[in-house]
């Protein structure tokens, strides 16, 4: 299990750094990739669960949701809040087509004893899952300013710093609280949802995160009172979107949502965290820091 996650990260890892370095539509392909994938998983849960979600009405609305995103990428750097309130009336055109999709799919399959339960599990694996991660393309377009990185003598687009930190503060937080809880932790935090995780893990996991955006928030430009509160966001958006995750998977009675990532199990296993964490911590960046 140990080597598997291993050389998972070994290989994921340098390319999924490079991916957000290169931004654009190579950033909103892999966004892609990981949405629909991830939608899969959430579909497979819901199944598993006794509901009958509708699919390729999922993957068409996530699909539109990612595509609109990473189309206005250079807007949503430029114009800041004008060009988010475009792409939120975009993205709530999208939802509201997609109920009616629903609505009118169980009408023709006759199916009126359970179409609430389908139609909203197949609305909430389409915010779940690709309209969660379409806020890795919007971290990555908060800016296309340069910043300087101290002592490194080298300047990178603030995007790319912002969407850097928060996805190595999930890291680092995911591994605090597997290797704390496991060698230290005793206390459930919440038994009745995920009987392995522990409060000593969680604990670890906040304080991993909060140090780390510190850290890099300090190299990227950021006070460390704003760091520090913007890794208190992520260590907390982090664990909730985990605890979140296994509900659904204790629901299903799954042990992983997936298999695609050996040695960490699914897409929504390896990414629960980053989804509840992108979207605080991009609020946070575009409301307090700019």
């Amino acid at each position: 299990m140990f080597w598997q996650r291993a050389l998972t990260a070994v290989v994921g890892i340098p390319l999924f750094l490079v991916v957000i370095y290169l931004g654009g539509w190579f950033l909103g392909a892999a966004v892609l990739l990981l949405s629909l994938l991830g939608l899969r998983e959430f579909f497979r849960l819901a199944a598993a669960s006794g509901l009958q979600p509708v699919p390729w009405i999922g993957y068409i609305a996530g699909a539109a949701i990612v595509a609109m995103t990473a189309a206005e990428g250079v807007a949503l750097a430029r114009e800041g809040f004008l060009a988010e309130a475009a792409l939120a009336e975009q993205v709530v055109a999208v939802l509201a087509l997609t109920v009616a999709a629903l609505l009118v799919q169980q009408v023709l399959r006759a199916a009126p004893p359970v179409t609430i339960a389908n139609a909203g599990a197949t609305l909430l694996g389409v915010g779940y899952v690709p309209l969660l991660f379409s806020y890795l393309l919007r971290l990555r377009a908060i800016s296309l300013e340069p910043t300087w990185l101290s002592g490194a003598r080298v300047t990178v687009q603030t995007g790319v710093c912002w969407l850097f930190l928060v996805i190595v503060a999930c890291w680092a937080m995911d591994t605090a609280a597997y290797a704390i809880g496991k060698l230290f932790g005793r206390h459930k935090l919440c038994p009745a949802i995920s009987p392995g995780k522990t409060v000593e893990g969680a604990v670890a996991a906040l304080l991993a995160a909060t140090l780390l955006a510190a850290c890099l928030g300090r190299w990227f430009g950021l006070s460390v009172p704003y760091g520090v509160v913007l890794g208190v966001i992520i260590g907390v958006g982090g664990q909730l979107g985990d605890l979140s995750k296994s509900i659904l998977k204790r629901q299903a009675g799954v042990k992983d949502s997936g298999a695609i990532l050996p040695g960490h199990g699914g897409i929504l296993d390896r990414f629960d965290s980053l989804l509840f964490s992108a979207p605080l911590a991009f609020y946070y960046l575009r409301l307090f820091v700019g």
